[in-house]
């Protein structure tokens, strides 16, 4: 009787990841959306530099030309996920991809992305974008997305993952 109590959920578990019954569950716990496939950034040197040193999820924020109050509010919210990580903030990077004639806050690292690249990425201005330590691309948010739901979607990231430890 003990034995299948054990037992039991173990091979629930197994029956339901077979190929007559493998479950998906029906939603996700990201606020973002998730790229797939992920967009690798590693291919050209510059950009390998930045996001592909094997130890850093990078934000990646696209900051607009005319940024008014409101915005730069919501820019300076993004800057605080790194310190907000508490232990694991070495894990983050803070990147930003300014328009012609913006410039960046004090958090972040400036990055222009080659002509190829920017067309493969298609971030809007004031849009958001997660890059995991290999350099892949693999979650976006748009512009008016909450800061909230990007550091806490990070915070999720840093916690299950083991990439960059």
């Amino acid at each position: 009787m003990i034995v299948a109590a054990f037992l039991l959920p173990a091979l629930l578990a197994l029956l339901l990841q077979t190929r007559w019954f493998h479950w998906e569950p029906q939603s996700t716990r990201n606020r973002g959306e998730l790229i797939e496939p992920v967009i690798a950034l590693a291919d050209d040197a510059q950009t390998a530099g930045v996001f592909a040193d094997g130890h850093r999820w990078s934000v990646l924020v696209r900051i607009p030309a005319g940024c008014d109050a409101g915005c730069e509010r919501r820019i300076a919210l993004l800057g605080n996920i790194r310190e907000a990580q508490g232990k694991e903030m070495d894990r983050v990077q803070m990147v930003a991809w300014p328009a012609p004639g913006a410039t960046p806050p004090t958090p972040f690292t400036e990055w222009q992305p080659q002509s190829a690249v920017a067309a493969r990425l298609a971030l809007t201005e004031g849009a958001v974008m997660l890059v995991d330590p290999a350099g892949n691309a693999m979650m976006r948010y748009r512009p008016d997305a909450d800061p909230t739901d990007v550091r806490k979607d990070v915070a999720h990231l840093l916690r299950w993952s083991t990439l960059g430890k």
